[in-house]
């Protein structure tokens, strides 16, 4: 008895210049493969790149204060604060 494993297919939309899409095709041409076979092997090959280790920031004990200062103590938020974050919530939704 053979069993067939289903494959769920995913598609992404990717919003790039007509400048963009075109280098993309080139590259894909250059490989003899299609812009979509092209796309997800570059995808896969750099999400499958280990990640760099995080860079250590070294603060002097009054910078450190006026960090953690920044941090117990947040100014209130302006008005392009408050447009961002409502931008966000339209496109995003709420958390």
């Amino acid at each position: 008895m053979s069993t067939a494993t289903k494959t769920k297919t995913i598609t992404i939309e990717l919003t790039l210049t007509e400048a963009q899409l075109e280098t993309l095709k080139k590259a894909a041409r250059a490989k003899v493969l299609s812009l979509n076979e092209y796309l997800l092997e570059v995808g896969l090959q750099v999400a499958e790149e280990p990640l760099p280790p995080p860079e250590q920031i070294v603060l002097s004990e009054r910078d450190w204060e006026i960090f953690i200062s920044a941090l117990e103590n947040p100014p209130e938020p302006n008005e392009a604060l408050k447009a961002a974050f409502k931008k966000h919530q339209e496109k995003y939704g709420k958390w």
